[in-house]
């Protein structure tokens, strides 16, 4: 009879979320705020490692470089926390603007994007120019469509893109091929739209993170491999300890595959950053 796998413990995963907003949130007219403190806390409960962070003010407000550059100053000295700066087209269509913005973002030592289109839609010639430009230093960009209208909880980075939206997006990744993206917090409903798994199976430089907390990540990780899939929580609007047992305990993948997912992989694309 052969003997059932056990978990790994989790500090041996070496977590590193790939989704949290930090900044004030409201939830049903109550003003919530996830500041470094309180998120070191939280990470510390669960063996969180490290985490991507970005501000709700750079998702919710104009212009978007307060609430980047607030991040910074608010992040400053904690090694664990990492900055990710909310991005969308520039006003300006020229490429001169697009590699504006990723050069102040690389020497702020941001390694990492949030490609708003939820606002701004995957239109390839809306994002050609900045797509470039991020693609020319492999910047990793995470792909939010979640709305930033009056949705609840205010601030959500949940969404789900419609099939116009994926085959849209198809086109820009096949653009780019050398620029990696990561679909992040999709999930709506009882599910995700059927043609994400698809399209990730057909564009190699696209992936998911595991916030579509049922079989779809696992689905995803065996079919095309671990290193298509990124640990994340979506904190606050998540409870981080779902995500963290979710992968922990996912007995048809091996711990080294676990280890890809929980953190090695977005270790990876991080160091890659030119």
């Amino acid at each position: 009879m052969r003997a059932r796998r056990t978990a790994p413990r989790v500090r041996d995963l070496r977590l590193f979320d790939s989704c949290v907003t930090l900044g004030r949130m409201a939830r049903a007219g109550t003003p919530e705020w996830l500041t470094p403190d309180s998120l070191l806390a939280v990470m510390d409960k669960h063996d969180i490692a490290e985490a991507l962070v970005h501000r709700v003010e750079a998702r919710m407000t104009y212009p978007r470089r307060d609430g980047n550059r607030a991040l910074l100053e608010a992040i400053q000295g904690v090694t664990r926390l990492h900055p990710v700066w909310v991005l969308e087209p520039p006003a300006s269509h020229r490429p001169r603007a697009a590699r504006g913005l990723v050069e102040e973002m690389l020497a702020a030592g941001v390694r990492a994007a949030r490609l708003m289109m939820g606002v701004a839609p995957p239109l390839p010639w809306v994002w050609d120019d900045l797509c470039g430009a991020l693609e020319a230093h492999r910047v990793p960009c995470f792909l939010d469509f979640a709305p930033t209208g009056n949705q609840w909880p205010h601030g959500s980075t949940q969404g789900n893109p419609s099939d116009w939206a994926i085959d849209q997006l198809r086109q820009l990744c096949l653009a780019h091929p050398r620029l990696p993206m990561i679909l992040s917090h999709v999930q709506g409903g009882l599910g995700v739209t059927y043609s994400i798994l698809p399209l990730v199976r057909w564009v190699p430089n696209l992936h998911i993170d595991i916030t579509a907390v049922m079989d779809y990540w696992r689905k995803a990780a065996t079919e095309l491999g671990p290193e298509r899939v990124f640990f994340a929580t979506g904190m606050p609007f998540c409870d981080p300890a779902i995500l963290v047992s979710n992968v922990q305990y996912a007995h048809e993948i091996d711990d080294a595959a676990k280890r890809m997912i929980c953190g090695e992989n977005l270790r990876r694309l991080l160091e890659a950053v030119q």
